[in-house]
Parts: C-alpha cells; structure tokens; sequence
C-alpha cells in the first residue's frame, strides 16, 4: 500500500506505531524525508518522533534519493519552501554535524542567503568550519599572528598532512626559550563548492543581502578577509595612492593660483605693469603642469570606470558611488576649459567648487579601505539616510513659517538679504531654528500686526528651535547608536562590495586560479584573541548579543527537554490507555458474575435475618430480667450512698475540732518562745 496515498491522520498513527522502518533507505524513495519532502505536518511529526530517540543510533536521515539524484533539500530548495528548508537544515545540523554532508548545504548556499533563510546554526557547525585537531598542527608556537591559507585538496581529511606544506614557510620560528608562547587554533572552512564554482556570485549575494547578523559569523569573516587581504585590498591601495597625487596637485594648483590671484588684484596699476614676465610665466606653466598631471590621473580613473561599465552594464548605475565618479571627471574637465578662458567669470568659482565637493567624495571612498575611517564614513552615510524624512518634514515647516513672515512684513525687501531677496524670509525661518534671531524690522509693523508677528515668532521659535532642534539630536544619537551596534557587520559588507567590484574585473582566467579561488581556507589564529576595534560599545552589543543567543539556546534545550518529558508521559498514558482498554473487555463478564454473587447473597442474608430475629426475641426477655435485679440493686446503692454522707460529715466537724485545738497549741508555744527570749536577754545584761 503506497503510504502517501493515506490521509495524514493514517500516516501519523504509521509512523508512530513504528518509526523506525521508516527511517530506512530505500533507493529511489530515499528515507521518509524523501516520501514526505512536500508535506510540513508529516516532517514536523518527523522531528518529533526523531527527538525521542538516541542520536548515536539513527541512521543518515537526508541524502540523495538515487545516485547523481536530487534530496529533500534539493526539492524545497527549488519550491522555495522556506519552512521546509529552514527543517531539513535543522535534521542535518543536529544528527548529521559531520563535514562530509556539508555537500548537501554547500552547493545551495548562494541561494539559501537569497532567501534570507537563517545560517547562523549552519556556520556554527562543523558543517561550514572544521577544527583541526592534530599533534602535526602545534598548539603552542612563539608565533602569534592571525594567518588564512588557501588550499585545494581532493578529501577534507587531507589536511592533517598538510601543516609544513601550508605554514612551513610562513610562520617564523624562535630559538630562545625565553620568547613566550601563546595558544593557537586551526579551522578549515568547508565550502569548496561555493568558493570555486561561481566563484563571483558568493560575495555578490552577500552585499546584496538584507541581513546584517551574515557578517558577523566568523566562517563569513574568515572568507570576506582573505579575499580582502588576497587581491583585493592591494588593488585600491594602489589607485588611492595614484589619486592621492591628483589630490595634491589640485590643492596646490587651488591655493597657489587663488593666492596668486587675490594678489595681482590688490597692486595697483602701476604696480602691475612692472611685474616680471618670468613670474607670469611661471604662473602658467604650473597651472598647465598641475592640469597636465591631474588629467593623467583621472585618465586612468576613466578606464577603471569605463571597464566597470562594461563588465556591470545596467548594475553600474546603482551604486551612488560610480555617479560621484563620472561627474568629477566631467567637472575637472569643464574646470580646466574654464580655467584657461577666463578667470574672472563666477560660474568658474562655482565649478571649482563642485570639483572640491566631488574631488573629496571621492577621497572619502578610498578612505573606507581603512578600517578606522571605513566605520567613520558609513556612520555618516548611514545618518544622512535615517534624516532624508525628518529633514523633508522640517523643510515644510520651514515653508509654512516662511510664508508666514513674508505674508505678515509684505514681502518688503531687507538689506541683509541682498541678491536672495525671494527667498529672504524663508532664511530668516530658518535662521530661527538654529537660535540667529533677526528682529530689526518687527517694530515697524502696524499695531495690530506687530502682536501677530511677535505671537507666530514666538510659535516658531518653540517649534523650529526648541523642538526640532531637540529632535534632530534624537534622531542622529539613535543612527549614531544603530550604526555603532552594526559597526563589524557594516564593515564586512563595505568590505564585500569592494570586493565584488574588484572580482567583476577578472578574467575567466583569474576566476579559475587556484591561489585566488581555492576549494578551503586554513584559519591560523591565537585562541581568545578577540578584536578589540570595534570599541567598547561594540563589545558590549556582542556580548549582550552572545548572551542572548547562549539564553536562547538554553531555553530551546530545556523546551525540547520538557517536550520529550511530555511526549514520555503522553505515550506512557497511551500504553496505560491500551491497557484499561484490555481489561475493560472481560469488565463485563466481571460485573455479571458480581451481580450473580451479590444475589445469592442476598437470598441467604433473608435467611439468616429470621434466625437472628428470634434470638434476638429471647434475648429481650432476658435482658429485662436483668434490668429488674439492676433496679434492685441500684435501691441498695443509694441508701450506702446515703449513710457515706452521714459519715463524712461527722469527719468534718472531727478535723474542724482537731484544727482549733492545733491553733491553741500553736499559740502557747509562741508565748513560751517570747517567755524564754526574754529571759535569755535578761541573763546577758
């Protein structure tokens, strides 16, 4: 009988009954995840029933169904059954931790982060990191640093041997026995499937992902580093240095050339006319050398630029970043036009500010390689992105008590505001919400609208000044607090994103090295040898969130510990149910043997009770008998009674003569000892 055909009521009472033949691999249906790969209810019943027994003795519960086959994480990967996926995962990491199955996970790990399914139990397994544990891979060594190999190997256990080949010429070794020794750890990261095939995609998902927590995992780390520090670091170092010459040569081309500039305008004529042609000369030959050598540089920026184009296409243009680039290039060349035209035009001046504004966006970029000004630049992306609501909101109020002044002065013009004149009372709205109060022109209103005009200053300095103000440095102290709790992983995923842009750069030849792409990476490192850079805060959003996790952990166990006790006792009372209702089949024949017993008895009480009665007749008459010689002898009772009074009362006035007499005597012998103490006086004088 096929077992999917049944109803899940039918199923459910199968596989209790005996769960264990189920367990089974049979080829083509692989075990009962295979038969049950598209129903939730089953799998959940699955679990259940799994976490009574012991772990040591179950067999392998998730594989292929057939050689070269899909699995039940293959199927509901492709459904996109994320309950499904999120439970599959959970039997692999709690009864199959071992890194040989990890070739299940590892294939689908771009796609599992697609879909946001929650890995942190996945990369804290044995599954993704392998510690190695080998006398050949030294404990203690007078080495301390933090090292990441990649490796390619045909079976994970061949790294054992592979101590020399990996470490032996990058490690260094102390002959002095007084150097200290400090704790080292090895792991493997076990994702040769991710890290080679595809090879771009891996980071590519990754800094597109939604979820932060990824970059916190030290397996994500661990691979984000040793890209970071393999190819990709070295590579944006090179072009900062290059762009810190198109730096300073266009600082000193602005300073010197404005200086020069202020200076000829404050000679006089006669003076000017005697400036030597040589400085004049000089004056344009370094205005051409410091255009000359800047646009060598944006020369080769342009490249780098058009290359991403190709390479990306459409996805260049979403990155904010690449429009900050072509619009510098696209500004400096306008600058240089401009420059060499004529110098007294504004529109020159505000170019020129333009390419200072995009000259240091684009410094700002290269700072994110280090990771003390990397964290410094996401903090303030990240604060101007949580105002962009709160500054629209603060631009209407601004608005409405613009509108206000202008309405209440009748747009009259005021000196201060020369050349902006339209918008004069919108600045002055605005100049009272930073606390700059201009109140020179309130006393020229008439009567009647000068209490109006104080009333609504008085309103919108409560609320742009008091209010918004106070507002704004809530909302910037909460960035500010977000952006610190995310330090690490915003620093990973900046790190990411530099990484992906600088692999959509490689050739199919790159892509299939070994020393860049390998299957493994071996993770050296001292033990308890946490970062302290992410600062104080940091830390202790760590350690809160450790503990959080460890208490969760502790709370799910204990969970599952009081739902196996519930589920003992639910199959206990089953068993003692199936026993009642073996006993309540004879019950019946029970009870009517009973009734039967219970019958006969009463037919023979019948008879018994007649033979009591008339015993219990003759006992009467005897009984009153005996009453009547009771009576008799109580008569004689109270006249003894009567002649103990008598007698008791002639005791009393016995002892009441014996007691005076006492007193008498008592009384003569007091008199006597007065008698004798007198004389005893007497005698001594």
């Amino acid at each position: 009988m096929n077992i999917k055909a049944l109803t899940n009521e039918e199923i459910i009472k199968k596989l209790q009954s005996s769960i264990d033949k189920y367990l089974k691999f049979v080829a083509g249906f692989g075990t009962c995840f295979g038969v049950f790969q598209n129903n939730l209810v089953i799998l959940e019943i699955i679990m259940k029933l799994l976490s009574l027994k012991d772990k040591d003795n179950l067999p392998i519960l998730i594989c292929q169904n057939l050689l070269g086959g899909e699995s039940p994480l293959d199927f509901s990967i492709k459904a996109r059954q994320q309950k499904i996926i999120n439970l599959i995962l959970c039997v692999i990491i709690k009864y199959q931790d071992h890194i040989i199955f990890n070739a299940l996970i590892d294939k689908h790990l771009c796609e599992l982060i697609k879909q946001q399914i929650d890995l942190q139990e996945y990369f804290d397994s044995k599954l993704a990191i392998y510690e190695i544990l080998d006398q050949s891979f030294p404990s203690q060594h007078h080495d301390d640093r933090e090292i990441r190999v990649g490796i390619n190997l045909n079976n994970q256990k061949e790294i054992h041997d592979k101590y020399q080949y990996i470490f032996g010429d990058k490690v260094y070794h102390s002959n002095d026995q007084n150097d200290s020794l400090v704790s080292v750890e090895y792991h493997l990261i076990n994702l040769p499937v991710a890290l080679t095939e595809s090879p771009r995609d891996l980071m590519k998902v990754l800094s597109e992902a939604e979820r932060p927590e990824y970059f916190e995992n030290q397996v994500i780390q661990n691979i984000i580093n040793y890209k970071w520090n393999t190819y990709t670091k070295l590579f944006y170092q090179e072009k900062f240095y290059y762009y810190l010459v198109f730096m300073s040569t266009f600082i000193i081309d602005i300073f010197y050339l404005t200086y020069s500039n202020s200076d000829n305008n404050n000679q006089d004529g006669s003076y000017q006319n005697m400036i030597d042609t040589k400085s004049s000369q000089m004056d344009i030959w370094i205005k051409i050398l410091a255009k000359i050598i800047c646009s060598i540089v944006l020369f080769y920026f342009l490249i780098h630029e058009v290359k991403q184009l190709i390479v990306q296409k459409r996805s260049y243009f979403i990155d904010a970043w690449n429009y900050f680039d072509f619009t510098h290039i696209i500004a400096f060349i306008a600058y240089c036009i401009l420059d060499f035209t004529d110098e007294s035009k504004d529109y020159l001046i505000l170019v020129k500010i333009l390419v200072i504004i995009l000259s240091f966006m684009k410094l700002f970029f290269f700072l994110r390689i280090f990771d003390g000004f990397s964290f410094l630049v996401q903090m303030m992306a990240g604060v101007f992105k949580d105002l962009k609501y709160f500054i629209i909101f603060f631009m209407i109020f601004i608005l409405q008590f613009g509108m206000m002044f202008l309405v209440l002065f009748k747009a009259q013009q005021i000196d201060e505001y020369n050349g902006v004149n339209k918008l004069a009372y919108f600045l002055m709205a605005f100049r009272i919400s930073s606390g700059d109060f201009q109140l020179d022109d309130f006393h020229n209103q008439d009567d009647l609208l000068v209490i109006f005009t104080w009333m609504i200053w008085l309103i919108a300095v409560m609320t742009l000044n008091i209010v918004f103000m106070n507002f704004i440095i809530a909302v910037i102290s909460e960035s500010y607090e977000r952006v610190m709790q995310k330090l690490v992983a915003e620093s990973y995923r900046v790190k990411a994103n530099m990484i992906v842009e600088r692999e959509q750069l490689f050739s199919e030849a790159d892509l299939k090295k070994e020393e860049i792409f390998p299957q493994f990476i071996v993770v050296r490192k001292q033990i308890n040898n946490s970062s302290i850079d992410a600062g104080e805060w940091q830390g202790f959003i760590k350690d809160l969130k450790q503990t959080i996790r460890n208490t969760a952990a502790k709370s799910k166990g204990e969970i599952i510990n009081s739902f196996q006790a519930s589920l003992g006792k639910i199959d206990g009372g089953m068993e003692l149910n199936k026993k009642i209702i073996c006993l309540n089949e004879n019950l019946g024949d029970q009870i009517q043997k009973i009734k039967e017993n219970i019958e006969t008895s009463f037919r023979d009480r019948e008879s018994i009770n007649i033979n009591i009665i008339s015993r219990v007749e003759t006992l009467d008459g005897k009984f009153e008998g005996l009453n009547g010689k009771v009576s008799g002898v109580e008569g004689k009772v109270e006249s003894i009674d009567g002649k103990v009074l008598a007698l008791n009362g002639k005791l009393d006035l016995k002892f009441q003569e014996f007691d005076q007499k006492v007193l008498k005597l008592q009384n003569d012998m007091d008199f006597i000892k007065e008698t004798l103490t007198q004389m005893f006086q007497k005698f001594n004088q």
